[in-house]
């Protein structure tokens, strides 16, 4: 078996398992061949291989697969995507915020996004993520909406037209099959992948304690740029972006403030 299929059975039978994969990065196959060999002679594994493969996508082991997802502790062993994978290969600002942004994001995305060039990725999800998608597509940059779900959902279920739009003039990644539904684990996971993409995150609101600040220090983790979005001190939901600055990100006025930092990538 060519180690491109054995990555996609792997990944397919095994249910997108990380410590599988963590294990398998680290070049401990044991383990992992045993279990495939197994899983193997299920009555149902041919039909779900055959049912995941129906989606476009690359392997670990695939020289499309973007090197810099390679650098987190866990990368996934496949993605499926729909679009145009070529964006991977650009220079990426991840963008994230609460479910229950504020116009506060929106309007400040509406003052900075004109003065990027950059890939705007994010996760699709209400609130900022569906801002920063939208305002993106509106200023012709280029998106990339990372799931945490297979493609047969779209999640939340207003985002329908936007996630066709993706899929035509952008890129949707998961790294779960198609029939995969959305649960909160999933959502965590995605986190990751938007952090490892990115060469930077700008996280535009959020309370203390939220998924944004997961992303962000995923992103810490694995050497990013972090910006942030300056609050007034009432907002609950600047309490978590103004505490990032006070740790150490980048504040961000204007659009300079990002590409200050980023400018050094190719």
């Amino acid at each position: 078996m060519k180690l491109r299929d054995f990555l996609f059975a792997i990944h397919v039978l095994h249910q997108q398992n990380i410590r599988m994969a963590t294990q398998i990065n680290q070049g401990d196959m044991v383990e992992a061949k045993a279990w495939l060999q197994s899983a193997l002679r299920q009555p149902d594994a041919a039909e779900q291989l055959h049912q995941a493969a129906q989606t476009s996508y690359i392997t670990l082991a695939d020289t499309s697969y973007p090197p810099r997802l390679k650098e987190i502790p866990s990368p996934p062993l496949v993605l499926f995507y729909r679009g145009n994978l070529q964006l991977l290969d650009q220079l990426n600002l991840g963008v994230v915020g609460a479910r229950l942004a504020t116009t506060y994001t929106k309007y400040s995305l509406e003052l900075i996004f004109p003065g990027l060039n950059t890939v705007i990725t994010s996760g699709l999800a209400a609130g900022a993520d569906t801002m920063a998608h939208e305002t993106a597509l509106i200023h012709h940059l280029p998106t990339i909406a990372v799931l945490g779900h297979g493609f047969n959902t779209v999640y939340p279920a207003h985002n329908r037209r936007l996630f066709d739009r993706i899929a035509t003039d952008g890129l949707l990644l998961s790294e779960y099959p198609a029939a995969v539904l959305p649960a909160p684990f999933r959502f965590v996971a995605r986190n990751r992948i938007i952090a490892g993409l990115a060469h930077g995150v700008l996280v535009t609101e959020a309370k203390v304690k939220s998924g944004s600040l997961i992303t962000a220090n995923y992103a810490l983790q694995n050497n990013r740029e972090i910006f942030a979005l300056p609050n007034r001190l009432d907002q609950p939901m600047g309490a978590g972006t103004n505490q990032l600055i006070q740790a150490g990100a980048k504040m961000v006025l204007t659009a300079a403030d990002i590409t200050a930092e980023l400018n050094f990538y190719p």
